[in-house]
């Protein structure tokens, strides 16, 4: 700790060593405040690289700015031939308007959609009609995604009416057979707190995402009471049943922002928090919510730092408010140079929602297991200050009043890309899911909570600041908490292995099975290297390296310790129920195993592959393939995520397998190889056989 900060923490505070810095914050952060900024950002229709997006972002940089906080506009080209990494930097569209009007039959005729009701009406990206519109006859698919759908139907110059995948659709309807438009009604359905019917008057959000050769095409969205209610009218009706379409749109070489604000430190480090900016009009807890909960964080911390209740921290505070993925992408390609000085990041993602109207509670997803750090426990204890909300009636406990939960890494935000081991930024995320009305026309400002936009933005602002200003005596007591939360959950992982090895209905015990020993090394190796991660905060601090090695080897003694415990525990079970005592070793490996351990894959780009616009380089074979890779592994797309993480150029394809498997509990061997052969192909990965 810097010695202007020092004052923090009086000797023999009974505080937590972030307490003081959340009390001073409690004060000051206001969830009504934050409420505003979803508000205006919400009138902006914020497709990546669009009009409406770049709107929203100067509304950011504009606000802050007049919070005296350093903000500016950052611009990277948006023309379908750049790349961030292996993310291509798709073109900017514009939308002025878009019709769908049902013409034939006569005696039904009406508007089906409309761009000015709702921007969700149109699937997103649509290029232009020609001038006047197009009217066209509209077929009824049967989900549109085998070829067999198309047998004895002729969609030349039609339309396509489906609730199947829009990109599959596409291809086979459009680019294959010469349709000229998609109507989509397809919805989410999520058990169990979204059942069928649920969404059947809510337009889901919609887009076709151009790499840039395919054919042109434009489609629009209809709720899903919409689309049967018109199925069975053309099944009833006598004649073809035909719509005229109105698209007046552009796709063209333009840009794409980020909101980049600056709150500075002592050094050259930074502390980054991110927000997505993004999505259709009004998309306010996905992501208005986020970005306002930023916002917010940035204006109390330069208040509080700017009247001196906070001293300036010895490290940068940065906040991205970004184009989903695509702007960290590019912010961060663009400042690779910077990287090494950024200690950790946080990343905000739909923090605002009415729980009781979405469904949803508030989830701290920590870091993926290959990048191990302290911040998901700091995160943690932050968060139990924040669930300190009411008191029993004796005054002994204190718990929430909403619905909370920690949960692992599992993606799809841009957390993804800092926390990747090649880009190596620590960044757990702040989110609510499930949440009901997730990318659909219902997520609108009724569904957010200006309290728990309250909640997000002061356990942002405590997370941003305390690793901002760490010094030594921070990172000793963080050493320390993330040991003791570490530790516990090394102890109940290796007793859960214990408890499911007891089966009740089995008449045999496994007696200290080599697998359990593997699992306790691996999650023993990871809690060690979170303890150590800390030393990030105080390099070359004497005292710090040895607080972390001497909870290094205390955690490994435990680990000692509890697998000891199981053994006994087993042996004592077996004797219990006069079962049979068994050791298990390991199997032969079999053919795919074989063919795995032969390749060693290799990463040829940095943060995670984006695959979009590298499917053209696929054969048409194997772009079928792909698509029936993910049908086939329907769930196993974060299990891809995961091994890309453990590919080190020096693992084999095989071990990379088991890395996934000790971390997510399962693995797909099968896929893991198509899928990996398949990025060989696209260029995205190098594939050493033998």
């Amino acid at each position: 700790m810097c010695s202007a900060s020092k004052n923090i923490y009086p000797e023999g505070s009974s505080f937590t060593m972030f307490k003081r810095i959340y009390d001073k914050l409690a004060g000051e952060v206001s969830g009504g405040i934050a409420f505003g900024h979803v508000v205006e950002i919400s009138r902006h229709h914020r497709i990546q690289a669009s009009p409406g997006m770049r709107a929203a972002v100067e509304y950011a940089v504009e606000t802050l700015r007049g919070y005296n906080v350093k903000a500016e506009a950052h611009a990277y080209p948006a023309n379908g031939r750049d790349y961030s990494w292996s993310n291509l930097m798709f073109k900017e569209w514009s939308c002025a308007g878009a019709e769908l009007r049902l013409v034939e039959p006569g005696d039904e005729a009406r508007f089906l959609a409309r761009y000015s009701e709702s921007k969700l009406s149109l699937i997103q990206r649509s290029l232009p009609t020609p001038r006047g519109g197009v009217t066209a006859e509209v077929v009824a698919l049967d989900k549109g995604e085998e070829t067999g759908d198309y047998e004895g139907l002729d969609v030349s110059g039609k339309l396509v009416l489906t609730d199947g995948d829009v990109a599959r659709v596409k291809e086979l309807a459009v680019d294959g057979r010469g349709a000229v438009g998609i109507i989509y009604y397809g919805t989410w359905v999520r058990e169990p707190n979204l059942p069928e019917g649920a969404l059947d008057d809510a337009l889901k959000y919609t887009s076709f995402w151009w790499a840039g050769e395919e054919k042109p095409c434009f489609g629009f969205v209809l709720t899903p009471r919409t689309g049967r209610w018109l199925r069975e009218l053309m099944k009833k009706s006598k004649a073809p049943v035909k719509l005229h379409a109105v698209v007046d749109s552009k796709l063209y070489d333009g840009s794409i922002e980020d909101a980049v604000a600056t709150i500075p430190g002592e050094t050259d480090e930074e502390v980054v928090v991110v927000a997505h900016i993004c999505h259709p009009q009004p998309s306010a807890n996905d992501n208005a919510s986020g970005s306002a909960a930023a916002m917010e964080a940035a204006r109390v911390l330069h208040k509080l730092i700017g009247e001196g209740e906070l001293p300036k921290p010895r490290r940068t505070i940065r906040f991205t408010l970004v184009p989903e993925m695509a702007g960290s992408y590019a912010w961060l390609s663009e400042n690779e140079e910077r990287i090494p000085d950024i200690v950790a990041a946080i990343n905000l993602d739909m923090v605002g929602e009415n729980q009781d109207l979405c469904g949803s509670p508030l989830v701290v997803e920590r870091t993926p297991e290959a990048t191990p750090s302290y911040v998901n426990s700091l995160l943690e204890a932050i968060y139990g200050e924040v669930k300190r909300e009411a008191g029993n009636l004796g005054g002994s406990a204190k718990y929430p009043l909403f619905r909370h939960a920690v949960a692992p890494f599992s993606g799809g935000s841009d957390h993804y890309v800092y926390s990747d081991p090649t880009v190596g930024v620590p960044c757990p995320m702040l989110i609510q899911w499930p949440d009901r009305f997730w990318h659909t026309s219902y997520d609108t400002l009724d569904k957010v909570d200006p309290g728990m936009l309250r909640r997000v933005a002061l356990m942002t602002a405590t997370y941003a600041y305390f690793i901002a200003d760490a010094g030594p005596a921070e990172a000793i007591w963080l050493a320390s908490e993330t040991a003791t939360r570490e530790k516990a959950s090394l102890i109940s992982r290796i007793q859960g292995e214990v408890t499911r090895m007891m089966d009740p209905e089995s008449e045999e015990v496994l007696d200290s099975p080599p697998f359990l020993s593997e699992k306790a090394e691996y999650w023993t190796g990871r809690a060690t290297e979170a303890v150590r991660s800390v030393g990030r905060l105080a390099p070359k601090d004497r005292r710090t390296e040895a607080t972390m090695e001497r909870l290094s080897s205390e955690i490994e003694a435990s680990s000692r310790t509890s697998l000891r415990q199981a053994e006994r525990t087993l042996r004592e079970h077996a004797d219990a129920g006069k079962k049979k005592l068994i050791r298990r070793g390991r199997r032969r490996a079999n053919k795919l195993e074989r063919e795995a351990a032969g390749i060693t894959p290799r990463r040829l780009f940095r943060g995670p592959v984006s695959t979009r616009p590298w499917l053209q380089r696929l054969s048409a074979e194997d772009r079928e393939a792909y698509w029936r890779l993910g049908r086939a592994h329907r769930d196993s797309d974060i299990l891809g995520t995961l091994a890309m993480y453990w590919t080190d150029g020096r693992r084999s394809l095989l071990e990379v397998s088991r890395l996934v498997e000790l971390e997510a509990g399962r693995t797909d061997l099968e896929y893991l190889v198509e899928y990996y052969r398949l990025l060989g192909a696209m260029g995205l990965v190098g594939l050493s056989e033998g």
